[in-house]
């Protein structure tokens, strides 16, 4: 490999990695490491506008929809294991729009599960029911919390908006990290069958070269991928795989036989040996 200096940065690689032959054959020859850290960078980008979606659609819910479910909901006490209310039961938070049931209070008996009901989530004296899917719920016992517990739309509120301040600078960082280690696992990956596409190509790559290589190649997927999903489009995942295959392809082409080019530069000069003197 030429020990030439990088011809481009970082930043190039996000325009040209859509298209560009010598950007690959640089990182090729020229960069180093496996770009890792720039791979960190991208996805620290990318997930920038799926957070300003998360939270302008939760200010809209915080705004719009919640006030309107949250002031249905009553004084709930939760007492030695026991829940209660003031209110005539069964009680009903409805959807205000549908008149969907969301929640059902009932500690009289008179609907005991969610057989009873549509509502996705049913109290009784002692018990929580949540409706997971069409086929299955799950229950939980309150009979052995012993401490006194109230709740209201008011405190649901109070929480809902602490939880819309520190969302996005929760969620951001979870969601760079979790993409980071599944990127870098792609990457590894891709770049063993670049070692395939190596050997067709006839091109002296080492792995490490092939990891920058698929960083590299899986550049456009993942900036059209954020695009895509910010429009509210989707492609299915196997566009994406054979899109970043065919890219690692193209870099792995682009880069075969730069070594030959280099031992034909190399074949065309004169070496002049060195004389050697000797005096008996």
């Amino acid at each position: 490999m030429s020990g030439n200096l990088k011809r481009y940065s970082v930043f190039h690689v996000f325009v040209l990695s859509f298209f560009s032959k010598k950007l690959y054959v640089d990182i090729a020859r020229n960069w180093k490491g496996l770009n890792f850290l720039y791979l960190l960078m991208l996805l620290a980008i990318c997930w920038i506008p799926p957070m300003i979606e998360l939270q302008m659609g939760f200010n809209n819910f915080m705004k719009n929809e919640a006030p309107l479910v949250l002031d249905q909901i009553p004084e709930i006490t939760l007492n030695d294991g026991r829940i209660s209310i003031k209110e005539e039961q069964p009680y009903f938070i409805s959807d205000p729009e549908s008149g969907v049931p969301y929640v059902v209070i009932d500690t009289t008996g008179k609907i005991k599960s969610l057989d009873d009901t549509d509502a996705f989530v049913l109290l009784t004296e002692d018990k929580v029911f949540s409706r997971k899917n069409k086929f299955e719920s799950r229950t939980y016992d309150l009979s052995n919390i012993k401490e006194f517990f109230v709740v209201d739309g008011e405190k649901i509120t109070g929480w809902l908006n602490i939880g819309k301040k520190y969302l996005v600078p929760v969620i951001y960082p979870i969601a760079v990290s979790g993409s980071y280690v599944y990127r870098i696992i792609q990457a590894l990956i891709y770049a063993a069958i670049g070692l395939l596409f190596a050997k067709i190509c006839k091109a002296r790559l080492s792995y490490g070269t092939l990891v920058r290589l698929a960083i590299a190649a899986v550049t456009p997927c993942i900036i059209v991928g954020t695009l895509f999903a910010f429009i509210g489009f989707s492609l299915p995942g196997i566009v994406y795989l054979l899109a970043a295959l065919g890219y690692l392809f193209f870099a792995v082409a682009s880069s075969s036989g730069q070594e030959d080019e280099e031992d034909d530069e190399m074949e065309g000069q004169v070496v002049i040996p060195e004389a050697t003197f000797r005096v008996d």
